[in-house]
């Protein structure tokens, strides 16, 4: 019964040494708690006042967005949402059977006018050869006609001579009236020879001149080759240009990228001007930003930067900035406030800032994101 009585005095004191301990412990824990607290508080301070923070960030790329630059029914759309194209594949399809057959059309015109030149140089050609030896016969009969005038002239000037002899010898009665007479009209007979090779050179000089005027001729068959040259030049041009109008009833990638909407199907009627489709390339993708502009100053084009994508909150990626705006992004707003009644309420503006990627990853996105963390010290 003592042995009983002796722990029943004791067992307060031990409750009460248990009490104590217990308290100890956690008085302890809650001292630790509160420094990790505070250590983590401070780290944090540190952190946001040493560095530069944007939480509203986005992943950024250059969304190409397309048109048609025809009207039509669009027969085919190769390209569907998330395919990655290369440069210059074909992804919508407008109806061409009216822009070939006009491609055709002309393509016909010009055969026809490359017939009509080539009928026309011929022509040419022959009245050229024809034209050179015209002249050159033309000439040789007036060189012929002008050396028989000059031989008739030198024999009707000797025969004058002859018969001015014959006056003065039958003056004076030694010569015979029959042999005057027959000098007199051998000198007429030599004034006819003479008369008859000057109307022949005549003649020879006409032909001349008529085959020179075949020259005429010539020059007018080279104006109709010049027009017809000309003709088919234009033809030309309306052929390339329609090869051109054929060729943009197909709306084909300007880059290599990946298809992020097509907004028409086959069947449906595009106007030209009328977007068809939006596709962006994943190897040009970057950070865009708007940084406050009391923070600018810690900020220069070559800096290294941190980022994190809500999408990938294990990631981290490395960064450079590569561009800080030359004005507020309220500069570009489409309605402007002026201020007019006087008020003022400051709001601090922010500037536009794009960071590229170390290494981009092909798992980011237009649009996803982003958290910015650069350093504001070197």
């Amino acid at each position: 019964m003592a042995e009983v009585a002796r722990i029943e005095r004791e067992r307060p004191a031990r409750a009460a040494g248990v009490r104590r301990r217990r308290i100890s412990a956690r008085a302890a824990l809650l001292v630790a708690a509160g420094a990790l607290g505070a250590a983590l508080g401070g780290w944090w301070l540190y952190d946001r006042l040493a560095n530069v923070y944007v939480v509203d960030a986005r992943v950024g790329a250059t969304m190409v967005l397309l048109s048609s630059r025809v009207a039509g029914w669009v027969t085919a759309v190769p390209a569907s949402e998330g395919q990655r194209v290369a440069a210059g594949a074909p992804l919508i399809a407008v109806d061409d059977r009216q822009a070939r057959l006009r491609r055709d059309e002309l393509r016909a015109q010009l055969a026809t006018l490359d017939a009509r030149i080539e009928a026309a140089q011929a022509e040419i050609a022959f009245v050229q050869a024809r034209t050179a030896s015209l002249i050159e016969a033309a000439a040789s009969a007036l060189q012929g006609a002008e050396s028989d005038l000059e031989a008739a002239g030198s024999m009707r000037e000797t025969l004058h001579d002859e018969w001015q002899r014959a006056d003065a010898l039958r003056e004076r009665g030694l010569l015979s009236d029959q042999d005057w007479a027959s000098r007199r009209n051998a000198f007429r007979t030599a004034e006819q020879g003479e008369a008859s090779r000057e109307a022949e050179l005549r003649g020879a000089e006409a032909g001349l001149a008529a085959a020179r005027s075949e020259q005429a001729r010539m020059d007018m068959l080279s104006a109709d080759l010049a027009r017809l040259n000309s003709e088919r030049r234009a033809v030309v041009l309306q052929e390339q240009r329609a090869g051109e109008e054929l060729n943009d009833h197909v709306v084909k990638a300007p880059i290599g990228g990946i298809i992020d909407e097509t907004f028409i199907d086959p069947g449906e009627y595009v106007a030209a001007g009328q977007r068809v489709l939006m596709l962006h390339d994943p190897g040009d993708i970057w950070v865009a930003t708007r940084v406050k502009e009391t923070d600018l100053r810690h900020l220069r084009v070559g800096k290294r930067a941190e980022v994190r994508v809500d999408a990938f909150p294990d990631a981290v990626y490395s960064a450079e900035v590569s561009h800080i705006g030359h004005a507020a992004t309220s500069e570009f707003a489409l309605l402007p406030n002026p201020n007019p009644s006087g008020n003022f309420t400051k709001i601090t503006q922010r500037v536009e800032v794009k960071l590229t990627f170390d290494q981009p990853d092909p798992r980011l996105r237009p649009g996803l994101m982003v958290e910015v963390k650069v350093p504001k010290g070197e």
